[in-house]
């Protein structure tokens, strides 16, 4: 078995912020949390089970020990619910999606999404994967010359296809780039850390954020809450899509569907948040095989021996470098780098008393980076999720969290990858163009910033 990082030169380090040396003063960490909340992390925060990292009008613990993270988002879910600091940038877009909501509205939408999301499903999805992969791949054909391309935008472009086509198939085709657009500034817009929520103030504080990103807003929602009210009106098409599926759902306790107010939340989250982090995490994939070409030609290697096929689920399972890769690339660059909860009863974790309304922030960015867990953490080591590879403990590997709140869209997403991957990699050639400018920028999803490679036909 090849060790990439050994044979890799010692001193390449896929990008991440150095942790700082002591924990920097109150003005200082509000700004770095703002700018990039990654790098406001002192070495403490790496090593220690867990730490108070804010005391405002309420106590902010990070908490990083695996059975402490298993406690709050498995055996104790019931007594936490979503922060603030998420609520405050998701609840104006998404209501009651899945992301967001809480209570029966919450378990009643997933009992209804969940049989949409079986891996029987999805692999029924497979084809319209393949059809946008391959689009993109003409695209790059027919460009006139060889100038780098913005890989997370082109990557963006991609899964937001795949995941409208899938949810609206062709509902959206006047609207697809407006609707993308719009998302895209609210998005960025409300992305970075809400300070407010830091300090403690209360929600009717006003945010000039917030204020900004009401015009996308109403472009984005506007037009999925049209499009569902129109689907509603006509209950005798065949159900050609997602969105169908979900209307015509029964929840199977109640009997009921989801009310049209609660589709549109939730056909809004899958296309929000089923594309950003999926298209994020294939820009990563890109740039650390093009540091590390043992691991690239190996991948390559095995992606071709499907022959041009579309992998099905059993062919996915053989994949099992690819699948390495992608979980060693989710590992170093977590498509959320923070999952936040506020307890909504009193719970102690580690020895340490967690009071109701103490907000507790679960870091995957640096759980996966915690040398407690992780042998030579800072490296890209794919053979750590091989067959044969020591065991990880359940709460170190969070790419999609863990327990009844864990993305619905999982499996979705690594078929998706792994798709796409199959239908790029043969052919064409990623070089990087400026590897030192690259650099994770954590906003609600973990971006790459500077990301620019040149692509060329193999």
């Amino acid at each position: 078995m090849t060790d990439f990082a050994m044979d890799a030169p010692a001193f390449i380090r896929p990008a991440a912020p150095w942790p700082r040396r002591r924990t920097p003063s109150l003005l200082t960490a509000l700004r770095l949390l703002r700018d990039n909340p990654i790098t406001a992390f002192a070495a403490v925060a790496y090593d220690a089970p867990s730490l108070e990292i804010g005391r405002g009008r309420k106590r902010v613990t990070l908490v990083n020990d695996p059975a402490d993270i298993e406690q709050v988002l498995v055996r104790n879910a019931e007594r936490y619910a979503k922060s603030d600091q998420q609520q405050r940038r998701l609840k104006p877009a998404l209501k009651d999606g899945l992301l967001t909501a809480e209570g029966d509205e919450w378990r009643s939408a997933r009992r209804v999404a969940a049989p949409l999301f079986s891996p029987r499903a999805i692999a029924a999805l497979s084809s319209d994967m393949r059809f946008a992969a391959d689009a993109m791949a003409r695209r790059w054909l027919e460009r006139a010359d060889d100038t780098p391309l913005d890989l997370s935008a082109e990557f963006q472009r991609l899964t937001y296809e795949i995941v409208s086509r899938t949810v609206f198939s062709g509902a959206l085709d006047e609207d697809r780039v407006r609707i993308h657009a719009s998302m895209a500034i609210y998005f960025d817009t409300l992305g970075r850390i809400d300070v407010a929520s830091v300090l403690g103030l209360p929600k009717w504080w006003p945010s000039l954020s917030a204020v900004r990103a009401r015009p996308s807003l109403r472009v984005f929602r506007g037009v999925v809450d049209r499009v569902v009210r129109e689907r509603s009106a006509a209950p005798g098409r065949e159900a050609a899509d997602l969105l169908d599926r979900l209307m015509r759902a029964p929840d199977p306790v109640t009997g009921r569907t989801l009310p049209t107010h609660a589709v549109a939340d939730n056909v809004l989250t899958f296309l929000s948040a089923g594309h950003e982090t999926t298209g994020n995490a294939l820009a990563w994939i890109l740039y650390l095989l093009a540091l590390f070409p043992e691991a690239e030609a190996r991948i390559r290697e095995e992606l071709e021996g499907l022959s041009g096929a579309t992998p099905d689920r059993e062919a996915i399972e053989r994949l099992t470098f690819s699948r390495a890769v992608v979980n060693e690339a989710m590992r170093l660059y977590p498509p959320a780098p923070f999952i936040g909860r506020e307890a909504l009863e009193a719970d102690e974790l580690s020895g340490q008393r967690i009071a109701r309304g103490d907000e507790v922030v679960i870091s995957p960015w640096i759980v996966h980076r915690r040398r407690a867990l992780w042998d030579e953490p800072d490296q890209f080591r794919p053979e750590r999720f091989l067959p044969g590879a020591p065991e990880i403990p359940r709460g170190a590997f969070i790419p999609f969290g863990l327990g009844p709140r864990i993305c619905i869209g999982q499996g979705f997403a690594l078929q998706e990858i792994l798709i796409v991957l199959a239908r790029i990699l043969p052919a064409f050639r990623f070089t990087l163009a400026a590897p030192e400018k690259v650099f994770p920028q954590a906003r609600i999803t973990l971006q790459p910033a500077g990301l620019w490679m040149t692509v060329r036909p193999t």
